[in-house]
């Protein structure tokens, strides 16, 4: 008996310990994160979100594309500071963990990977665009990116990346301004 009461009680235990799998960090699926979100108390009222999660122009050697999804996960830091990659997709992302790195591999098409601190400095950039000749699929960018109107509070990121207009890199034309909102990761 002392055993089977043992035993119940582990179970119980391991039970009332389990969290439920985190949500995919989409910009979609906010309706099914709905009830999860109402069970637990909210440690700061969410940001107000309005419009498309991402808008504006991506364009590689003159040709356009349309980005339609952010998403944001945490990264490696960088100099001792944390960073949030920021994975901008023609495609959507279907709550690929990895998707940081399967962007660069052109899994979801056109890409953007923005590589930001806190306080919205972008330490780097990876572009995955069709119109750019990369034998490597990917153009790596330091130092052009910047964000504007960055703000990372009550669960969101939103903000502006931009590139201050058309950018040579490797003799590769880019030219990046993007306006965003994603749930933080």
């Amino acid at each position: 008996m002392q055993k089977t009461f043992v035993c119940l009680a582990g179970v119980l235990l391991v039970a009332a310990c389990s969290k439920p799998p985190p949500a995919a960090n989409t910009a979609a699926p906010q309706a099914a994160a709905a009830p999860q979100a109402a069970a637990a108390p909210a440690a700061s009222p969410a940001v107000a979100a309005t419009g498309p999660a991402v808008s504006g122009t991506f364009i590689g050697n003159g040709k356009p594309a349309t980005l339609v999804q952010v998403t944001a996960h945490k990264d490696d830091p960088f100099d001792g500071k944390p960073v949030t990659a920021l994975v901008f997709t023609a495609k959507d992302q279907g709550g690929d963990d990895k998707a940081a790195f399967d962007a660069l591999f052109d899994k979801f098409g056109d890409a953007i990977v923005a590589k930001v601190e806190p306080d919205g400095t972008v330490v780097g950039v990876d572009v995955v665009h069709s119109g750019l000749q990369s034998p490597s699929g990917s153009i790596s960018i330091s130092g052009v990116f910047k964000t504007q109107n960055y703000s990372e509070a009550g669960g969101q990121i939103s903000g502006r990346l931009t590139s201050n207009g058309e950018v040579d890199v490797f003799d590769q034309k880019v030219a990046v301004d993007l306006t965003f909102h994603t749930k933080a990761p």
